[in-house]
């Protein structure tokens, strides 16, 4: 059967494909290098998470790896209020592969967290990516999850901040902390600590715990950014953490 389209049909058709696309985000700012790490930043345009990511990844890096409270304030500080105007910052943390697991797109694994009060939370229909609140927000500096958007429920704009790492950096970022020790506790977590990482391991019929830290007894057990491997021959799950704090303590939890 043979159908006929008008010219003014057709031009519509394509405009309307035209604007259907969605721009990748490009960058807001230029590259900026913390001193603290010697790592260079730049604030993307606003762009979902996802597309946030991608266009970190094209850049030569990934949204950023909050590692301490220095690199948090710094990000914070550098593009919270960039140009003069509030923005949402999503960092490369997501709890995409499994809900409450959250991991960095970097692949690395850092003890520090900076949650808001109560967060995360998973609300309304699931949030699965983080970002920093703004300035003027009541718990500006915090992390929250939201789902994958592109501004908040007041229309302030999300925007990816990128982390590129010299590719010729050595990877010594994590601090030394103790001579070698091996800590087992129940439900057969075992603990390994070397002069650079720390690394976990627990078996795989306990793979529904969750894996939480804090440096300080008197405060919460919060979850953190980590990436694990599963080798099911051993039944083992194992953790490295590459970023470890001067004091650790860790538990896996059973939601």
């Amino acid at each position: 059967m043979r159908t006929n389209f008008s010219p003014g049909l057709a031009l519509a058709f394509c405009l309307a494909m035209e604007f259907g696309a969605v721009a990748q985000p490009r960058p807001l700012s230029p590259p900026i290098m913390n001193p603290i790490n010697h790592h260079s930043y730049l604030l993307l345009d606003t762009a979902n998470w996802k597309d946030s990511e991608a266009e970190a990844v094209a850049l030569g890096g990934h949204l950023a790896t909050i590692r301490n409270q220095a690199e948090a304030d710094w990000v914070f500080h550098t593009f919270g209020s960039y140009d003069g105007k509030q923005h949402l910052l999503w960092i490369g943390l997501s709890d995409t592969a499994a809900k409450f697991h959250f991991s960095w797109s970097s692949g690395e694994s850092s003890s520090y967290t900076g949650w808001a009060p109560g967060e995360p939370n998973n609300a309304g229909r699931g949030e699965d990516f983080v970002a920093i609140y703004y300035p003027n927000h009541s718990q500006g500096g915090k992390w929250n999850d939201w789902d994958d958007r592109r501004e908040d429920p007041i229309g302030l704009p999300m925007n990816g901040v990128v982390e590129i790492v010299p590719a010729a950096e050595a990877t010594t970022t994590a601090k030394t902390i103790a001579p070698s020790v091996t800590v087992t506790m129940d439900p057969t977590l075992v603990i390994t600590n070397d002069s650079r990482s720390i690394k976990l391991q627990w078996p795989v019929t306990a793979s529904s715990y969750m894996l939480e830290a804090t440096t300080n007894l008197t405060e919460p057990f919060t979850m953190f950014g980590y990436s694990e491997t599963t080798n099911i021959d051993s039944g083992v799950i194992s953790v490295t953490i590459t970023n470890p704090g001067d004091q650790m303590f860790f538990r896996l939890r059973k939601p």
